[in-house]
Order: structure tokens, then C-alpha cells, then sequence
């Protein structure tokens, strides 16, 4: 259902009261019909008067909502000229001091901006409200940053510092503008400021409640992103990743002439301009006045009817605050009432303006490429948060992998491989793993994922009859589960009772402390049993001036040998394949995700999520966006394989060695008996050796020479 607008307050006297409290039972009014009685604005060189939500009717639940009993906080994203000021920040606060007393506490961005507010804002509030005058501090009890009222109630305007958020209890907190705030994310070592601010509440129970409102300020670096929910916002920190955690509401209208529900969304969604490429293309040859009136003077609806910007008022008057729960048929579950709004429904911002400040943006990135005035109006004027245009433009030329899958079955190589090629990432905390990837190749680079697995358990004696979690930093023993479900794999052929073994498995070498040696005594152990020439220890390298590929020898008595890649590169290239449309050089094959239309899908869309979890920066340089990249780490280290391999060498597929040939000449194919006696006798690679010819050694790849 709809939530209720005229929502009432109903405040119960409890034993935290304060004795200002009990002296006065609460007058039982709305936030916002107390702010409304109360309330009066002034402003020199404005038109003042009583606070009226008749203009910005979308802030009336929200005010409300900051009386709930049920929320413990309210969050509003929204751009500048919205009305919030003095809606949920003076209205709140003069609703507070006349209606229901408690303690309560302003957080700006900077002692200046507390300053500015508590001089602009509160102080004429308080002196030109009657009741509120009436109310007011004596002058003893008055200062820039703190007010204490006849009443007893203290209010309180200060900024991001321990001192401030740590100590002292409030009945109320009020953060603005969040997003910029320096120290938002942890003031001075302590915490998020909105976890430190909830905290401060905590005291008063139910009748405690914060607010935290600011415009979206935090870039938004993943180009990739795509709503999982229909009112999901951009995956950033800040007041976006504050409404994430919350009930997610937007605000919406009914179309005029269709009836239906639309969402009002930030953005520029609903004026239907040409494509941003081409207006970045044309933009120093636009009317800029002209398009602006002609795409700002209307908005169109889902169904395609054209709604006039004269209707705005009464779209505003109408609309209605809806839950992603409301959508989805779910209950809410969030303790915090959340609400995001974008430049259209705002009150003193018309349409014309968004349109015309974000093609002036444009012009300037066009002309000088600074992107300042297109971030300044995302931002501020259309409540959304600013991706750069590099970003941008890498998410317009990319190719999802995931929509040209196939069905693929697993465990099973395809007619035209020559070799397989394994990659192992090492995990380490408290769900330490090693992640495997396993790719068939053939010529020039075309590969196709055959499986993808975790190894989380050790052969050490657990729990019970369980075995240990896997710690590839503290037990060296534990690295040895790679050899038999790894190195010593194989994978089905074609060919009926054929199988491929794994001609080279590349080994991460970075982690927590204690990985990297652990990963040389590995390499040593399989030494001993000639399995070394089948096992690649990698490090990446971020450098730019790092060579592809390049060999050195480390340990104590410099005899393992470690590859130095440069992973930007090595993106370079497994990005240049995923972009591919068609089969051929460089082509990934991926199967289809498990899904209710395809159950029977080994891989999950996560597979896909990490594989665009790295974007290109304009320098050559990649930069991690998502937490996880294990997929498109390990498709740079199975890269990076196979240039050790030498597969890049000018003439390598003209004469290719024994390994590498089609699979009814290949070495590495064996029949599922000699594998199964393999097993038995558990046989070191003497008798299934991956020999080194001088062929072999002359197609090496160039990268590959110290």
C-alpha cells in the first residue's frame, strides 16, 4: 500500500525522558503540519513568510517519516533547490523545539559551512518564527554552535570530529550534505560518521532518529553497473550507499493523459535526448537555447504521451512516495526510511535548466575537455551521481561476454583445442580458497572456459570427520591439493575415450604474508617429482614500464623461478578478446549462466560481474572498480601462460610442437585407461613428461628474454 502522508507522531512518555520532557506532554501534530504552524522564513532580498509544502509536496513524508517509531533514521538524496533545507532541516528542527523537546545536533561539512548555517538559517528561523522567538535562548545560553532553549532543550551545530559525534547523547541528528564531507567515510579513526551519529540516538530507543540528506557527490566508477532491483541506486559510498541499506523509496507521478504511474527518476531519462555520443560530436554546432527549449519543455511517459511542463505543479501535487517492497510485493525490512529524488519534480529548478546545463557541460568537455561543469550539474541538478566520460565511453563501446554465450558442457574440450591451460588464484581471510580457472586454447589465442571451481578444504583432520578449511598462508601442505585437482587433471575430448591433461598450470604468488613462501616450496616439492616444468609461479606487476613477461629467479639460493608480469598489459590484451563479437583470434567461448530458464548452467552471473570488474584508465593503466576479479585475474594469468608458452611467436602454429597439435596427433591426449592407471600408481611427470625441444626453445616468446 501507499505509504500514508498525513502519517501522525504519537509520542509515549518513557523513563529516558529528560525533565524538560516530562514537564509538557508532546503536542500530537505531523512534523510537517508542526513545521507549517510554526515556521516562518525570511530572507533579505527574498519573499518570506510561513513554510508551506505546497510547493514541495514530495519532502511532506519525508518530514514525517523523521516521527516514525519504526525507523531509527531517514535518508533523502536529492539535487540542490528541492525545498530540503528548510523542510527537513528547519522544519524538523522548529517542529522539535515547539512540539517535542529533545536534544539535538547539526553536523555541516566544515565549521564554516556550521557557522554560515547556524548564522543564515537557525538564527533567523528562531527570530522571526513567533513561537519559536518566544522559545529562544537567553543571551547567556546563546552562541554561534550551541542554543540552549528556555525549555531546556539543547541544539547543538557543529561538524565531522571525534568531539563532536563521540560522547554526548542526542534525541536527534541531522546530517547535511554528506558527500561532502572529507571524513564521511571514517572521522579520524572512529567510524562513519552516519554509523557514529545512529550511535548517539541509541539511548533514546524508538524515540531517537537521525537524518542524513545531501545531493550525490561520490563518483561512480563502475561502468558496468546495471540495477539488479528496479529502484537500486549506483553502487557508491556516501548518501547512495546509505539509501541502499535502506527501504529504497522514489518518488513518482501519474501521467496526465494515460493515468498510469511513472517514475519522476534522476536523470535525464524522460526528455528522450539523442544519444550522448553523438550530442559529445555535435555539440560545438548546437543551438544550445534552442534544443533546450525544445527537449526541456516536455517529458514523455513510459506509454509515449507528452506531458507539458506547465503539468509539473500538479504532477508534484499528485505524487506518491513508493517502496522497492511496494514494487517487488515484498515487506520492508530496513530500519531506515529511505528516499531518492532527481531534478524533475524540483520545485526551483525547471526543465528548461537541467537540459540547458547539462548540453553547456558538454560543450565544455568539447571544447577544453574539463568535465567540472557536467559533474557540478549531475550532481547538484539532477541528483545523480557523476561517472567520467573516459568511463562512459569505455561503457558504451564495451560487448557484455555474457550475451553471446553458448550451451557449453562442462568438463569437455572442443574439437578444435591443442592445449589446456590452468590458472590458480590464492585467497586468503577468513574464507581463504584457491579459485581455478581451466581453458582449452587453440590457435592464435581462441579459448573457451571448461571449468571454473574453488578448493576451500585442506586434507588436514578438522572437525568431526570434516577436513580443516583450506590456509594457504600458514600450512605449506595445504598447496599440495593443487597437484592432483589441478596439475594432474584432465578433461574429456571429442575423441571417444580421450582425454586432455593440463599442459600448464600458473600459480598466483601474492597474498598474505606467508603465500609466497609457502608458493616456492611448492614449486620445489614438485621438483622432486618432475612436475615443475607443468607449473607457472606468477606476480603481477602494475608498473607500466614492466616488461609483458619476464623471468627471474628467486629464494633463498635463487632457484625458483617467478614470472614479473605487467597486468596492465596482460588486461590489454584478454580485454581486446572479450570485445571480440565473432569466433577467431583471441575469442573467449563462455558457457550460459545458471538461471530458472537454464538450470542445468554451470557458471553463475558473479563469473561475468568479475569479469568487468577492472576499467582501462586513460594512462594504460587498469583500476579495480568491483571487489571481486578473480575471473578476469585468471584470464590474465592463463594469458600469460601461454606467452611463456611461446603460442605468440611468428611461425609457432606453422610447425607446432607435439603438445600443441590438433588432438588426434596430440602428446598431451591419453585414453581414460592410462589416465586411470595414472591415478593408481599416483605417477610422477617422468612418465608423462612436458619436454622442452630446442624447437620449443627457439619460438620463444621475445618477452620471455632477462
Amino acid at each position: 500500500m501507499w505509504a500514508d502522508p498525513n502519517y501522525h507522531f504519537a509520542a509515549a512518555l518513557s523513563d529516558m525522558c529528560s525533565p524538560f520532557e516530562a514537564l509538557r506532554p508532546p503536542k500530537r501534530v505531523s512534523v510537517a503540519q508542526g513545521a507549517q504552524e510554526i515556521l516562518v522564513l525570511r530572507t533579505p532580498g527574498t519573499a518570506g513568510g510561513p513554510w508551506s509544502p505546497e510547493k514541495t509536496p514530495y519532502t511532506v513524508e519525508p518530514m514525517n517519516m523523521l516521527a516514525s517509531r519504526k525507523h531509527e533514521a531517514v535518508c533523502f538524496v536529492g539535487p540542490a533547490r528541492t525545498g530540503k533545507t528548510a523542510s527537513l532541516l528547519l522544519g524538523w528542527m522548529a517542529h522539535n523545539v515547539k512540539n517535542d523537546p529533545g536534544d539535538m545536533l547539526f553536523l555541516q561539512m566544515s565549521q564554516d559551512k556550521a557557522r554560515e548555517f547556524s548564522k543564515t538559517d537557525i538564527e533567523r528561523a528562531l527570530r522571526y518564527s513567533p513561537e519559536l522567538a518566544a522559545l529562544n535562548p537567553t543571551s547567556q545560553d546563546d552562541n554561534t554552535y550551541d542554543k540552549m532553549f528556555r525549555h531546556g532543550m539543547w541544539l547543538r551545530i557543529g561538524w565531522p570530529t571525534v568531539s563532536n559525534v563521540s560522547g554526548s547523547t542526542y534525541r536527534y541528528v541531522a546530517i547535511t550534505d554528506i558527500d561532502r564531507m572529507k571524513n564521511a567515510e571514517n572521522v579520524d579513526g572512529e567510524g562513519p560518521l552516519f554509523a557514529l551519529a545512529l550511535k548517539r540516538t541509541q539511548t533514546y530507543g524508538s524515540r531517537g532518529m537521525a537524518l542524513v540528506e545531501s545531493s550525490p557527490g561520490i563518483e561512480l566508477i563502475d561502468p558496468n553497473w546495471k540495477p539488479a532491483t528496479p529502484h537500486e541506486a549506483p553502487p557508491t559510498t556516501g548518501i547512495l550507499g546509505i539509501y541502499n541499506r535502506s527501504d529504497r523509496r522514489r518518488w513518482y507521478w501519474r501521467c496526465p493523459h494515460c493515468s498510469d504511474w511513472m517514475e519522476a527518476a534522476p536523470g535525464l531519462g524522460l526528455f528522450h535526448l539523442p544519444p550522448e555520443d553523438q550530442l559529445v560530436q555535435d555539440i560545438r554546432e548546437i543551438d544550445i537555447d534552442a534544443m533546450a527549449l525544445q527537449y526541456g519543455s516536455r517529458v514523455i511517459c513510459p506509454h509515449g504521451c507528452i506531458i507539458d511542463a506547465g503539468y509539473k505543479t500538479s504532477l508534484n501535487r499528485e505524487g506518491r512516495w513508493i517502496s522497492e517492497a511496494e514494487i517487488m510485493g515484498t515487506q520492508p525490512s530496513s530500519p531506515t526510511a529511505g528516499y531518492w529524488m532527481g531534478g524533475l519534480p524540483a520545485h526551483f529548478q525547471n526543465w528548461r535548466s537541467l537540459v540547458s546545463r547539462y548540453l553547456y557541460g558538454l560543450r565544455d568537455y568539447a571544447l577544453n575537455g574539463s568535465e567540472e561543469t557536467l559533474k557540478s550539474t549531475t550532481n547538484l541538478d539532477q541528483g545523480m551521481p557523476y561517472m567520467s566520460m573516459h568511463l562512459r565511453e569505455a561503457s558504451r563501446a564495451a560487448r557484455a561476454p555474457e550475451q553471446r554465450t553458448q550451451d557449453l558442457e562442462r568438463f569437455v574440450v572442443p574439437e578444435w583445442t591443442r592445449l589446456v591451460v590452468a590458472s590458480v588464484d590464492v585467497q586468503g581471510g577468513t574464507n581463504a580458497r584457491f579459485v581455478v580457472q581451466v581453458h582449452a586454447v587453440g590457435q592464435h589465442f581462441e579459448q573457451q572456459l571448461v571449468n571454473r571451481f574453488t578448493i576451500s578444504d585442506s586434507r588436514r583432520k578438522g572437525m568431526g570427520e570434516e577436513y580443516a578449511p583450506l590456509d594457504p598462508a600458514a600450512y605449506p601442505e595445504d598447496w599440495d591439493r593443487i597437484t592432483d585437482a589441478v596439475v594432474r587433471s584432465t578433461y574429456r575430448t571429442p575423441i571417444e575415450n580421450r582425454e586432455i591433461k593440463v599442459l600448464l598450470t600458473v600459480i598466483d604468488t601474492g597474498g598474505e604474508d606467508g603465500v609466497t613462501e609457502n608458493a616456492y616450496a611448492y614449486y620445489r616439492r614438485l621438483r622432486r617429482v618432475g612436475l615443475q616444468q607443468r607449473v607457472m609461479l606468477y606476480k603481477g606487476e602494475g608498473k607500466k614500464t614492466t616488461q609483458i613477461v619476464r623471468e627471474t629467479k628467486v629464494g633463498a639460493h635463487k632457484d625458483v623461478p617467478l614470472y614479473i608480469c605487467n597486468t596492465n598489459l596482460l588486461a590489454d590484451a584478454v580485454n581486446a578478446g572479450l570485445q571480440r563479437e565473432k569466433p577467431g583470434p583471441g575469442y573467449f567461448h563462455f558457457p550460459k549462466v545458471r538461471s530458472q530458464a537454464n538450470p542445468d548452467g554451470w557458471i553463475t552471473q558473479a563469473f561475468f560481474d568479475e569479469l568487468k570488474a577492472e576499467v582501462r584508465n586513460p594512462d594504460g593503466t587498469w583500476s579495480q572498480v568491483k571487489k571481486r576479479n578473480e575471473s578476469f585475474d585468471l584470464c590474465k594469468m592463463i594469458h600469460a601462460g601461454l606467452l611463456r608458452l611461446g603460442v605468440d611467436k611468428k611461425g609457432f602454429w606453422d610447425t607446432t610442437p607435439e603438445w600443441a597439435r590438433i588432438l588426434a596427433d596430440n602428446r598431451e591426449v591419453i585414453t581414460v585407461q592410462e589416465r586411470r592407471e595414472m591415478k593408481e600408481a599416483d605417477q610422477p611427470v617422468e612418465q608423462m613428461p612436458l619436454t622442452v625441444r630446442p624447437a620449443r626453445r627457439e619460438r620463444r616468446s621475445a618477452s620471455m628474454r632477462v
